[in-house]
C-alpha cells in the first residue's frame, strides 16, 4: 500500500478500493468485493502508513457516511470483503449479532438487495408478498 494515501481524501479513497476490487453486476447482488489482502474471517483490509484498515469501514467514511461511538458496520449482504455502501449499515454490536445469528434475515437481505437493484435500473420496485415463506 501506498504510504502517501490520505484518508481524508475521499476521491483518493474510492478509486484507491476500486482499483484493487471486483464489481458484481446487480444481477449478481452489485457487491464490490475486495480482493487483496482479507483477514482469516473474510473482512478487507488494507494498510497505509503502518496502521491497518478494514475496507468496508473506510468506504463508508469516504463516502460521506458517519460511524456513531461505539457502532459496527453490517454487510446487510452478508458478504464480509463487500464495500458497496448501499450493502452497509451503522448498528449496534448487539443488533450486528443478532442479525449474524438469523439465517432468515440474511438471505432476506441478499434476495432483497440484488431484486431492489435490478428493479432500481429498470425503474420499478421490489414487491416482497405477504406470507411468502423462503
Amino acid at each position: 500500500m501506498k504510504e502517501s494515501l490520505n484518508l481524508a481524501d475521499k476521491a483518493a479513497v474510492i478509486a484507491y478500493l476500486f482499483s484493487r476490487s471486483v464489481i458484481l453486476p446487480d444481477s449478481e447482488g452489485g457487491c464490490w468485493t475486495w480482493e487483496q489482502y482479507r483477514t482469516p474471517d473474510g473482512y478487507g483490509r488494507f494498510t497505509v502508513a503502518g496502521k491497518q484498515y478494514y475496507t468496508h469501514r473506510e468506504a463508508f467514511k469516504a463516502f460521506g457516511r458517519r460511524i456513531p461511538e461505539g457502532f459496527t458496520i453490517d454487510h446487510l449482504c452478508g458478504t464480509r470483503s463487500c464495500w458497496n455502501t448501499t450493502h452497509l449499515e451503522a448498528v449496534t454490536p448487539a443488533e450486528n449479532t443478532r442479525r449474524a445469528r438469523n439465517a432468515h434475515w440474511k438471505a432476506f437481505m441478499r434476495d432483497y438487495n440484488a431484486a431492489s437493484n435490478v428493479a432500481r435500473k429498470l425503474g420499478g420496485s421490489v414487491i416482497v408478498p405477504v406470507g411468502v415463506n423462503r
